[in-house]
């Protein structure tokens, strides 16, 4: 199997994986949380296969100028919308009283020891 192949295999694999932590019904905390784990090691795969396409130029010749305006803008886009969300839950946290009171230290590792 080619390389390629692989890592599209591991992709359907990962969402897979994803679409199935989503198809209980009434799910509780516990399965929520896994379910976030699974999406965000699932992004994290694919972030390293983009990083490792991005940062190879014998990659990113293969591609013409159209596809890679393409591809900037759906990542910007992805990347813009994940972060918003990031920002409302860091806020609804704050909010919370998460984080007071906490070194910088802890608040870089929350579980540092």
């Amino acid at each position: 199997m080619r390389m390629g192949e692989q890592w599209i295999n591991e992709c359907k694999q990962y969402i897979a994986q994803v679409q199935e932590s989503m198809s209980g019904e009434n799910p509780d905390r516990l399965a929520l949380v896994k379910s976030m784990h699974r999406a965000l090691f699932a992004i994290n795969h694919s972030i390293l296969g983009w990083l490792q396409y991005v940062n190879n130029p014998d990659i990113m010749t293969k591609f013409n100028r159209d596809e890679l305006h393409e591809i900037s803008d759906t990542l910007a886009k992805f990347a813009e919308a994940f972060i918003e969300h990031d920002i409302e839950v860091t806020q609804k946290g704050m909010e919370r009283g998460l984080g007071e009171g906490k070194s910088e230290e802890e608040e870089r590792h929350p579980f540092y020891v």
